[in-house]
């Protein structure tokens, strides 16, 4: 079964399991139109998820409050970035001429590595395949590049500043506006 994240509140991430009315299907050009705000902004926190999963905040970072069933020890609030990359399996990190990292790497080499993306920038963000698998251009000769191994759809989502996300479903790129709110206004604002 295939789904697709939605973000409920705050750090809280659910599985949603089916085409909502809230997905657009959208060709590339919308894609990269939709992604253009994030070039240009550094890598404020990367960090890892379950598993092999890898998060990128982008941009300036804010604290948002955790949830109290996900609190952790180091604190209530959790550090997020004006967008977010989000991919949950089968990625690597490229150097001009090698793999430097992927998610199939050791835990010391993901560790290490993930911790080396911070204030990179996003210079480009493009999709590539008949099955969109996502590609960032980063700075200093470096690119991150998911390619799912598994069946099921590409798993990646980009959620951006206005708190829509862009993802695949059915093998197409989808637009999702859910939790949009006006550029005026973020989230947790008043």
């Amino acid at each position: 079964m295939q789904g697709h994240p939605i973000r409920v509140r705050p750090n809280t991430y659910l599985l949603f399991m089916s085409r909502s009315s809230f997905d657009r299907r959208i060709a590339k050009p919308a894609f990269v139109a939709l992604v253009e705000p994030l070039l240009g902004l550094p890598i404020s926190r990367p960090w890892r998820g379950h598993g092999s999963a890898l998060f990128l905040e982008l941009g300036a970072l804010r604290d948002e409050p955790l949830s109290p069933t996900r609190r952790r020890p180091e604190g209530a609030v959790s550090q997020k970035g004006e967008a977010t990359v989000m991919i949950d399996w089968s990625w690597r990190v490229e150097r001009a001429r090698s793999i430097a990292f992927g998610s199939w790497s050791t835990e010391r080499r993901i560790t290490n590595g993930v911790a080396k993306l911070l204030d990179h920038h996003v210079e480009a963000i493009d999709v590539v395949g008949r099955l969109p698998e996502l590609t960032l251009t980063l700075s200093d000769q470096m690119w991150l590049q998911t390619f799912n191994t598994s069946e099921g759809q590409p798993e990646w989502t980009v959620f951006l500043p206005d708190c829509s996300w862009l993802t695949v479903v059915g093998g197409h790129l989808v637009h999702n506006t859910q939790n949009q709110v006006s550029s005026r206004r973020r989230p947790n604002e008043r």
